[in-house]
């Protein structure tokens, strides 16, 4: 998960996918591309994590590198300019980098009818990856990113944490339809 300082939004979405994919085999983290390392969530992101089942307490922001993402199988940011730091950071990750919102698009996309069958983790990532182009995109782009709630009301902060959990439950949803528990 990628934000800008990983304090709100990518952390609030790695402590509830977490949560929802407890007991199966994946390694989720985030970080931020502009993170100063080591600073704790705002209060008020942390109270929405908990909200939705995220534990925050042990979160510490940190600065994207090129290594975490060479580890990654799929990488899922705030907005679209996060997703375009990332793809130039590593380029090869352009296939395997969606914004939250468009992942969760995609994936709601995906059927069996389709002919597309879901076995583990690497098939949602591609199944999703291959209706690029053709599931519509959102009439206004912006939709496919997630506001900044950093030293706004808490009432932004809620409403983004509302949309998370929402797009979180999805892709949980997803990812462990036949996951093999750990």
């Amino acid at each position: 998960m990628v934000c800008s300082g990983n304090l709100c939004r990518s952390p609030i979405a790695e402590q509830l996918l977490r949560a929802r994919t407890s007991g199966y085999p994946m390694r989720i983290s985030s970080a931020g591309v502009i993170a100063d390392d080591g600073l704790r969530m705002p209060e008020e992101a942390a109270k929405v994590s908990r909200q939705y089942g995220g534990d925050p307490e042990d979160h510490r922001s940190r600065l994207l590198t090129e290594e975490q993402l060479g580890e990654a199988d799929l990488v899922l940011t705030a907005t679209r300019a996060h997703r375009s730091s990332v793809v130039q950071l590593l380029p090869r990750m352009s296939r395997r980098t969606f914004t939250i919102s468009e992942f969760a698009r995609l994936l709601s996309s995906v059927t069996e009818r389709d002919g597309l069958v879901l076995v583990d983790s690497a098939d949602v990532v591609d199944s999703a990856r291959s209706l690029r182009g053709f599931v519509a995109p959102p009439e206004n782009p912006e939709d496919d990113d997630l506001e900044d709630p950093y030293r706004r009301p808490f009432e932004v902060y809620e409403a983004v944490g509302a949309r998370i959990h929402e797009q979180i439950a999805l892709i949980a949803e997803k990812l462990c339809l036949r996951g093999v528990r750990g």
